[in-house]
């Protein structure tokens, strides 16, 4: 899993702390022989009695302090080691959700990403944190206590090392007989929290078409299946417990029996019983915490395959071996394109070649899944195409680091995501260290200024989990508000007006005109009259380009765009 470097020294310390309590056990069993030895069989004046008893007394009490502190600070290794996993795990697994990009969606739904993210991580960290030094523990503690034992009886050891030793061997085979392999508690968490986190998201469509009642019966059906794993569970651990427990019990007996008879037989000297009798049951201390962590082992069986096929999963886009620096020019060329969606079937674009000049105003119309957005995508490089090569100022954008090209570009997409926060917050996003002139001027340029400024806080006002306390057209301008803060050399309006009343349509048109000869300027829209202002329209069709030309061309020569034109101003 890559945390083991990390976590190794923390672990270690962990161990080491977690076998100095155990010696702080054995030395306290040993004191307590010692006290009640003195007790039963010593001098019977109390004053001598007290001057032997109170040595030991001091001694147990400072085992007893020192115990109490190597427990607080067996705690605090712990937590550094659970924090330590979750850093570096969970900055792995982000790292390579990001890599992965929004493609990772066609491949895995969200709620089974979140289950990974945040279920499988803390199953791992209780996992390296508690059963690994626990683990580590019971083998030398219980070898440690075995040995200080046999110093004293080694007859008694070598009885008591059968049952120590059987503990584990037939916990295992308890386990192998009555647990499957691994737990399905992990994957019927993820099945539930993947379909509530649906039903959260689109709980105002749930309701609109009453289907509140349909999804909370499939809801019930995954807490009913989660119920009954943990239930299968959880009733074969707790068998399991009384098993382990009847061992431990059964050979602290036998040893007291068989001391005992020895005792009376005159072949073994009291104290060593009682010296040994005590640290029996040390013995099994560390077997006990090591079974009070077993649900920790158990829990990561079913965290660690999602989160390795997660790790699996290539990158649809790599990094450049040899990148270059970003390109002074910022025309947009794409050369016989061809890319197809996996599991999509036919191509989205198939043999697509245009130029877009520098601050030249081209705008992509056509029918739906014609390949407009897939365009936006590639240029974005969330995917490589199959074939054919795309250029900004003609270098190749495989070539160009995935941070550098992303900075060339500002996107309103037609689905608009904010942010929990502030307005000020979400636009930011684009420029951390705008100045409130800045993020004032692009509000302004988006025609939402005089909206936020009538907020109770102004653009400090939180907005809510993706805006929700904002209409549709609030939200889509300030996402373009945010594009336009970016100031990038080239800009991308994906259904960037869909959402607003024709007024403002029309005047964040004026805006963007009046700044087109700043940027190169990409506009994909399915309403024609939002690209009126194109220098140029391509016209796509079944994944490829079929038209492109100045609008009043197009319009004359009766092909898609002009079906298009027609269909529009009839609905009109």
């Amino acid at each position: 899993m890559a945390v083991g470097g990390s976590v190794r020294w923390p672990i270690a310390v962990s161990v080491v702390i977690g076998l100095a309590v155990t010696a702080c056990y054995g030395l306290q069993g040993g004191l307590l022989a010692l006290l009640l030895a003195h007790a039963v069989g010593g001098d019977p004046d109390p004053r001598v009695m007290v001057q032997h008893i109170m040595p030991l007394l001091l001694a147990l009490g400072a085992v007893l302090l020192a115990r109490a502190l190597l427990l607080w600070g067996a705690e605090i290794a712990a937590q550094a080691t659970a924090r330590t996993v979750k850093e570096t795990l969970r900055g792995r697994l982000l790292r390579h959700l990001f890599d992965l990009g929004p493609g990772v969606t066609l491949r895995r739904r969200t709620g089974e990403l979140q289950a990974i993210l945040v279920g499988g991580v803390e199953a791992l960290e209780t996992y390296h944190s508690r059963y690994l030094p626990a683990l580590w523990n019971a083998v030398l503690g219980c070898c440690g206590i075995l040995a200080a034992i046999a110093a004293v009886d080694w007859p008694s050891a070598a009885l008591l090392c059968l049952f120590v030793g059987g503990f584990p061997v037939l916990d295992r085979l308890w386990l192998r007989w009555r647990m499957p392999r691994t737990s399905g508690i992990f994957a019927a968490l993820g099945a539930l929290g993947a379909y509530l986190l649906d039903s959260l998201q689109g709980i105002v469509t749930v309701k609109a078409f009453g289907a509140s009642a349909r999804r909370r019966a499939v809801l019930a059906d995954h807490a009913a299946a989660l119920r009954r794993e943990s239930m299968t569970t959880l009733a074969v651990t707790l068998m399991r417990t009384g098993l382990t427990g009847l061992v431990m019990l059964s050979g602290m007996a036998l040893v007291l029996s068989a001391g005992a008879w020895r005792v009376s037989s005159g072949t073994l000297d009291p104290f060593a019983m009682l010296v040994t009798l005590f640290l029996a049951r040390e013995a099994f201390r560390p077997l006990e915490r090591l079974e009070r962590e077993f649900h920790s082992a158990w829990a990561v069986g079913g965290a660690v395959a999602p989160i390795m096929e997660f790790l699996a999963m290539d990158p649809p886009v790599r990094e450049a071996d040899r990148p270059l620096p970003a390109p002074p020019a910022h025309d947009i060329r794409f050369e016989d394109v061809r890319f197809s969606y996996a599991g999509g079937g036919a191509p989205s674009l198939d043999a697509v070649s245009f130029h877009v000049a520098a601050r030249e105003h081209v705008a992509l119309v056509g029918p739906s899944g014609a390949g407009k957005s897939t365009v936006v995508a590639l240029l974005l490089r969330f995917f490589d195409p199959d074939a054919g090569t795309i250029r900004i100022g003609g270098t190749d954008i495989r070539s160009l680091p995935l941070e550098t090209l992303r900075s060339l570009i500002s996107v309103v997409s037609q689905d608009t995501v904010l942010f929990e926060g502030t307005v000020a917050d979400n636009l930011k996003l684009a420029k951390p260290d705008a100045t409130d002139e800045e993020i004032r001027a692009a509000a302004q340029a988006a025609h939402i200024d005089a909206f936020i400024e009538s907020l109770p806080l102004g653009y400090a006002t939180r907005i809510g989990e993706r805006g929700a306390t904002l209409s549709g057209g609030q939200r889509q301008r300030i996402a373009i508000a945010r594009a336009l803060l970016k100031n990038a050399p080239i800009l991308i309006l994906d259904e960037a007006t869909s959402s607003l009343d024709p007024a403002s349509e029309q005047a964040i048109r004026e805006a963007l005109a009046r700044q087109s000869g700043r940027r190169t300027t990409l506009l994909i829209a399915h309403r024609l009259s939002a690209v009126a202002d194109a220098d140029r329209i391509l016209v796509f069709d079944g994944g490829r380009l079929v038209e492109d030309g100045a609008r009043p061309d197009l319009e004359r020569n009766g092909g898609v765009y002009a079906r298009l034109a027609a269909l529009q101003g009839a609905a009109a």
